[in-house]
């Protein structure tokens, strides 16, 4: 018999926290050629920060980073008044974009109400984001308008049924996900899509490009996706050896996606992506136009962003003059290739 997931309560002495991790745009992008679309993309969702609800999500997708515990028996699911405190610590810190993350945040059963709650605190965004099966309901889409959720930020990583079911380990999900897309743009909500990179979608990156110029001429409204290779952690570190293309071709494949996209006039960015590998492409990568921050709330000093927890520098990087502004290699992908794919610049 299967038994039901451990839930953890996350107390409201969590939010004691002094230090709010913060998504600010660049005044100046760090490109040769800032692109326009991804300058108005950068101060449309920043600056912002997000609220993480738990880890409870009733997908099981096979590259799933967020840790669950063996075979998803312990979830965590912070407290409400846990929640209620980081947004009024971002509130206070004048941070007014909220975007609410997990697992899946729509899946609370509190979601709405917290909805409620962050724009009753006078943000000026509430961002969902989300892979929800509920988005192929009108009424929830019209639900999440009426409870104020601004913007949503859709993981959809294939528009083919079949490899999204392979990456969502699930028969149903992938063509209810991709209605749900549809319904968002039906209510028009706006919205951006957001896709993880493995070996069984990479193939199909170009389609993806070109499935989004077909939505964009069908609905009249521009279509944006941000492009990111795999965190190798959790579940999907346990299915690394399906999953994990090279890193090499990776990036030769959303240059492709990228030349494609600017002929078809839609905005695809990506991030994660060390500038080594993307010499004609950097003026893409959204470290040029967004970056991350700390506040300390009792003082109000602004730091640099903590040290990434999974991605590294290698030896040879300490020269590259692109340093400051690559994001690193997964430190179990350097382990399992090395690193001679990526030479300093």
């Amino acid at each position: 018999m299967n038994q039901p997931p451990t839930l953890g309560i996350v107390t409201a002495a969590r939010a004691q926290n002094s230090i709010l991790e913060v998504t600010m745009p660049r005044w100046t992008p760090l490109a040769a050629e800032p692109q326009p679309t991804l300058r108005e993309f950068a101060w449309q969702y920043a600056p912002s920060f997000f609220l993480d609800v738990g880890t409870a999500c009733p997908l099981h997708c096979v590259y799933c980073s967020v840790e669950r515990g063996a075979d998803d028996k312990v979830v965590r699911m912070e407290a409400r008044e846990h929640l209620y405190m980081r947004m009024a610590d971002g509130a206070g810190a004048g941070i007014l974009k909220v975007t609410f993350i997990g697992g899946e945040p729509a899946s609370r059963p509190d979601f709405l109400h917290l909805a409620d709650v962050a724009h009753a605190m006078a943000f000026d965004d509430v961002i969902l984001a989300t892979k929800s099966v509920k988005l192929a309901r009108p009424e929830f889409v019209a639900e999440l308008k009426a409870h104020n959720v601004s913007i949503v930020h859709l993981s959809l990583d294939s528009f083919d049924p079949a490899v999204l079911g392979k990456m969502l380990a699930s028969k149903t999900a992938p063509k209810l996900l991709l209605e749900g897309l549809r319904e968002l743009l039906r209510q028009e909500v706006d919205l951006f899509l957001f896709a993880v990179l493995t070996q069984h979608n990479l193939p199909g990156l170009l389609d993806y490009v070109r499935q989004m110029a077909a939505l964009q001429a069908e609905f009249g409204r521009p279509m944006t996706a941000v492009l990111t290779p795999l965190k190798i952690e959790s579940r999907a570190a346990r299915n690394r050896a399906a999953l994990v293309p090279k890193m090499e071709d990776l990036a030769a494949q959303v240059a492709q996606a990228l030349d494609l996209a600017k002929e078809l006039g839609v905005t695809l960015a990506y991030k994660n992506i060390p500038p080594c590998l993307m010499p004609n492409h950097r003026d893409f990568a959204l470290e040029r136009y967004l970056q991350e921050l700390r506040i300390d709330l009792e003082t109000d000093e602004r730091l640099p962003a903590a040290p990434s927890t999974y991605l590294t520098h290698g030896d040879a990087c300490a020269t590259c003059a692109e340093r400051e502004l690559c994001p690193g290699v997964d430190k179990r992908y350097a382990a399992q290739f090395g690193w001679a794919a990526f030479t300093p610049i």
